[in-house]
């Protein structure tokens, strides 16, 4: 039988390398198929290709800035390996607050290229091969600004994730019946870099305004797509997992 493999895009964030570790520290571990930015984050993940040894762990770089690299990369997974088995989505722009009228349609569009049309491109490459799988898996972490009332000043990143939700429903009803199940976590905020470019106060709001009292931590987050990824939720489709302390539901 052929060895499981794990896409994960955006691997190198603080989210990917908790999820490797979390993945890796099982016996059965997948192949991770670790994506990287060209040119940017690859250090992080050689240090844990050297922990759990390179064999485990095989670096993809792409700059999914530029749409067409999401092709090649598929390109390139298809002719040195099989199909994965299993894909999580992961990488976006950093956070950033800001009012409507400044709506910036080149980040935007930034954006809704990484999150959204990246996924769309590689999953039309690999999904119908994942379906034909017994246990494929395909989990996206989106956000909680898709429940409930969205926080102000961050238009750009709702809209982009509400795509990314209808896409994933989308996939899951078409796939419903299959082999292959598609999910999401839906996390409030994570303390991660991916909070960098966002005030100080405005951390610290968001922590205190959290029934926990603070932000969750990347164990948390990954800790939920794991069990996704498992043989546990094979009965689990079309399911958005809020992980919010109870913030939203």
């Amino acid at each position: 039988m052929a060895r499981e493999a794990l896409l994960l895009t955006g691997a190198s964030s603080d989210l990917g390398l908790a999820l490797i570790r979390r993945l890796l520290s099982r016996p059965e571990a997948p192949l991770v198929l670790a994506h990287h930015r060209a040119g940017g984050g690859g250090e992080r993940l050689q240090a844990l290709q050297r922990e759990f040894g390179a064999e485990r762990i095989q670096l993809c770089a792409a700059d999914f800035g530029d749409p067409a690299a999401a092709a090649a990369l598929g390109d390139r997974i298809a002719a040195q390996h099989e199909t994965p088995t299993q894909f999580v989505h992961l990488p976006a722009l950093k956070l950033v607050y800001e009012r409507f009228t400044k709506f910036d349609w080149a980040r935007f569009e930034a954006d809704l290229t990484i999150q959204v049309r990246v996924a769309v491109t590689l999953l039309q490459r690999f999904a119908p091969q994942m379906a034909k799988r017994p246990a494929a898996r395909v989990v996206f972490v989106l956000s909680s600004v898709t429940r409930g009332v969205p926080p102000r000043f961050l238009s750009m990143y709702t809209v982009v994730k509400h795509a990314q939700l209808g896409l994933m429903k989308a996939l899951a009803s078409e796939y419903a019946g299959t082999g292959l199940t598609i999910n999401a976590v839906s996390p409030s905020m994570v303390g991660t870099r991916f909070l960098d470019d966002i005030p100080e106060v405005a951390r610290d709001l968001a922590a205190a305004q959290s029934p926990a009292g603070r932000h969750a931590t990347p164990d948390e987050v990954v800790g939920a797509i794991a069990f996704l990824l498992s043989a546990e939720a094979g009965y689990i489709n079309g399911a958005e997992l809020p992980i919010t302390a109870g913030a939203a539901f």
